[in-house]
């Protein structure tokens, strides 16, 4: 026989009281007459209604609720977390099918595993060929950006970074032209297609420009391409854009003219004596003895100023000329086995690697050459087959030294040397300009250690860091880069009538000395974190300490742990909050009670005399929204709600992401419910 459920048992009761009540009224009637009927059934009434109030109470606690509970951890399956566990009153009368909702969650979560599967197993070959392209581009020396034709920067690499000084207008989804000029690009741009519509042939025209960028001396060579398509050349797409630091290169070339016309115009007046003294020497043979040799002393003067100057401009020529060339740290052992894998290949020559390496900061190709040229003169001029070769440091210097036995070479053969060009060498310099390169000269003695040996040395630079300590491994960064910000627009657009998903959002947090503001309390930590067509940047990120300027009270360190000696040194909160702003821009501001964090930031904008205007959003009230107040709102609750792994919690920097992860599920779980803008989110909580 069936089991009856406790709804099923309600009805029957309810019926019974009903039929109870009519049964107690007819018998009233029978007994006591019309009156008697009357009070039957208001009693049955107010039994019937009495256990109908009771069937509603219950099952509103044990159906409606349970329900509601139901279609919220249904959408989150859906939607989200597809393991997600459901959270269920323990007396509910919906049966099995809570269980039967968790299976259809496995099996979701089954299938976009074998999907996600399925799709690793088919872009492996893609994904090979694209980490080969982005170690390509991480390995170049110079800064790479492409840009959409709305100048929206869609990549760039570590060296576009560290060419523009690690500037914050650089980032996925910003605009070139907050870094560099905008009508410097748009000439560039212009010129380059009137320029491809004379050649049609030309599908891919370039074009190089020399600026500065924004509110800066920093001077930029790029090298500007225009991307178009094998459909329709005509059209551009976008640019790729080349960028080399020329800051220092100008310094050198502006300080060279100065020296040169200081040069020219110091030499005058020598050159003019001497000739005037020459000419005079020359034309009249009777000039008075006392005459003649003071026309002899302004030539010895003179030509004594002239050596002098020369002899300055040589020094500061080779200085120039030397920081033009590329210097590198090299461990001298490698140096000096290179030297001896060239020269053994040579027929009675036998070089042996003696004493300490240590690391020395040269041209490692040029040196080698330039040892190797030496050592064959060394051969040539003694006869002497084998030679030893080592490096050695004297307090900041270091001496590249060839020992062999026999005698020195004398100064007049080794002056012989110097201007003997470097055929190996790239643009075939003389031995002089590699000397010069590397502020070095040459010399030859007697071993003070050995008389029957002989040595010459080179300086050379050494290495300037410090190579002694243990340095970690600090993996390489990544390019940044997302296509898709190809198709997105200028800012012309009404940010409130965006899609959320579309947006460009600054998630950000606060860390402070305490709850109140209205007290005292100041920010001792803001981070930040960028998102962009729904990627976390997590290369673009912010994160400060601030210097509260009053002491930490000990229960608040005891919840995110930073202390009066971490924030002894970090800036004050007017100068974190310029960074912050400059880093933020106008992207849609989003934290977790941002009503919390904005209070305190509004408070401190009258100090920086920053103004914040960007939209706010906040994920507690967007969750409110979604899953009401029956649940938790905690950020931690919130996050295992939705299956979301964060570690570290309670740093600024990492509640930022976990808000960030935390926002874009939000964003999957409103679109279902029909709030699409930016327009629709603020209106579901205000």
């Amino acid at each position: 026989m069936k089991k009856l459920n406790k709804f099923e048992l309600l009805y029957i009761l309810s019926i019974v009281a009903l039929v109870t009540g009519l049964v107690l009224a007819v018998l009233q009637f029978r007994l006591s007459g019309a009156d008697s009927l009357a009070i039957g059934i208001i009693i049955s009434s107010l039994l019937a209604l009495g256990a109908i109030v009771i069937n509603l109470f219950t099952q509103r606690k044990q159906l409606f609720r349970p329900l509601n509970v139901l279609r919220r951890g249904g959408e989150i399956i859906l939607n989200t977390h597809a393991a997600h566990e459901l959270e269920m009153p323990e007396a509910h009368a919906l049966g099995n099918l809570p269980e039967i909702v968790h299976q259809l969650g496995d099996e979701i979560m089954r299938s976009r595993h074998e999907i996600s599967r399925a799709l690793q197993t088919g872009a492996q070959s893609a994904d090979l060929k694209k980490i080969y392209l982005e170690q390509v581009i991480r390995c170049q020396d110079e800064g790479i950006i492409v840009c959409n034709h709305h100048h929206r920067i869609i990549l760039y690499n570590p060296a576009a970074l560290r060419v523009t000084g690690g500037h914050t207008s650089l980032g996925l989804g910003r605009f070139l032209s907050d870094l560099l000029p905008k009508p410097v690009l748009e000439n560039t741009i212009d010129h380059m297609n009137i320029h491809k519509a004379g050649e049609e042939k030309q599908n891919n025209p370039s074009s190089e420009f020399v600026c500065s960028i924004q509110d800066s001396d920093h001077l930029l060579l790029c090298k500007m391409t225009l991307l178009t398509s094998t459909a329709d050349t005509s059209h551009s797409h976008g640019y790729v854009l080349t960028l080399s630091d020329i800051t220092s290169k100008q310094f050198i070339l502006g300080k060279r003219n100065k020296i040169m016309r200081s040069s020219i115009d110091n030499m005058r007046s020598p050159l003019a004596n001497l000739r005037a003294a020459a000419e005079n020497l020359n034309y009249f043979a009777d000039i008075p003895d006392d005459l003649r040799q003071k026309f002899y002393a302004v030539i010895a003067e003179e030509s004594t100023n002239l050596s002098l100057q020369v002899d300055e401009l040589a020094q500061v020529s080779r200085e120039l000329v030397g920081g033009e060339f590329i210097l590198t740290d090299v461990y001298s052992s490698d140096l000096v086995n290179n030297v001896i894998r060239r020269a053994n290949s040579e027929e009675r020559i036998q070089v042996i690697q003696t004493g300490l390496p240590i690391w020395l900061r040269l041209d490692s190709h040029a040196v080698t050459i330039l040892l190797l040229f030496f050592i064959k003169q060394i051969q040539l001029l003694t006869r002497a087959e084998k030679f030893d070769l080592e490096a050695q440091q004297i307090d900041n210097r270091a001496y590249l030294q060839i020992s062999w036995e026999g005698l020195p070479i004398s100064d007049t053969k080794l002056n012989n040397w110097l201007d003997v060009s470097l055929a190996d060498v790239v643009g075939f310099p003389s031995v002089q300009s590699v000397l010069d390169q590397h502020h070095s000269v040459l010399w030859s003695q007697t071993s003070p250690r050995d008389k029957s040996q002989a040595l010459f040395r080179i300086s050379v630079p050494i290495s300037r860091q410090d190579r002694s300590a243990v340095v970690e491994y600090i993996p390489s960064r990544p390019i940044s880069y997302d296509f898709d910000i190809m198709d997105m627009t200028g800012d012309d657009e009404t940010i409130m009538q965006r899609r959320l998903r579309d947006l460009e959002y600054v998630v950000f947090d606060t860390e402070t000395t305490g709850l109140n503001v209205e007290k005292g309390d100041k920010i001792i930590s803001v981070a930040g974190v960028r998102i962009v067509n729904q990627r976390i940047l997590s290369n673009e990120t912010f994160d400060q300490l601030v210097n509260p300027q009053r002491k930490i009270p000990r229960e608040s360190i005891r919840y995110h742990g930073i202390t009066d000696d971490h924030v002894s040194n970090a800036p004050t909160i007017d100068i974190v909050l310029r960074k912050f702003k400059e880093f933020a821009g106008d992207a849609v501001l989003v934290a977790h009670n941002a009503w919390f964090d904005m209070r305190f930031i509004r408070q401190q904008e009258r100090q920086s005399g920053i103004k914040f205007n960007n939209t706010v959003l906040d994920t507690l009230m967007l969750s409110v929204c979604l899953h009401g107040h029956e649940v938790e709102q905690s950020l931690d609750a919130i996050l295992d709600r939705l299956g979301i792994e964060v570690m570290n919690r309670h740093t600024a920097m990492s509640d930022s992401m976990a808000t960030a992860q935390l926002l874009l599920s939000l964003i999957d779980l409103l679109e279902p419910k029909g709030i699409i803008t930016l327009q629709d989110a603020l209106n579901a909580y205000s």
